[in-house]
């Protein structure tokens, strides 16, 4: 059984999605006090966390973060209406495990299941920027090669 905990405005059909599926136990977090959602995500002890912050009222990506930094084994999904680049998986800590577009939460029960499974869901172009990214990092950091005198 897959513990999954929703939150966010405009989420009724990923609610009737997840609650259509028998191995999904879904738990729902109404909107309010930043400090509040934390405590009620962290009662419900989910495997996922899907966050919807299409239609606002709520900062995905910090709530990702201090949710990663109270309980790490919760993987999170978040659901917007603007691609997700660098910066914004940056936001979180690196700690999101999926970025979903809105129009593609038709997809949202495979979505849980892969990032269930320890995979990620992310776009192909934010996985490409990640890898440019890790390899210039390491290109950067290389130490040059010093040449050893031999006695």
């Amino acid at each position: 059984m897959i513990r999954v905990c929703l939150i966010g405005k405009d989420t009724a059909k990923e609610k009737a999605l997840l609650e259509s599926r028998s191995d999904i136990d879904l738990y729902m977090v109404e909107l309010g006090n930043f400090e509040d959602m934390l405590d009620d995500i962290a009662r419900s002890y989910p495997h996922v966390l899907v966050i919807s912050d299409v239609c606002g009222g709520i900062d995905a990506d910090a709530l990702c973060m201090h949710t990663y930094l109270r309980s790490p084994e919760t993987k999170t999904l978040i659901i917007s209406d603007t691609e997700a680049d660098y910066h914004r998986l940056e936001a979180t800590g690196f700690s999101c495990k999926g970025f979903m577009l809105h129009q593609q939460r038709h997809a949202i029960v495979r979505a849980v299941n892969v990032i269930n499974d320890g995979e990620s869901w992310l776009s192909r172009k934010l996985v490409t920027t990640l890898l440019n990214q890790l390899a210039t990092g390491a290109l950067s950091g290389k130490r040059k090669l010093q040449l050893v005198k031999h006695q």
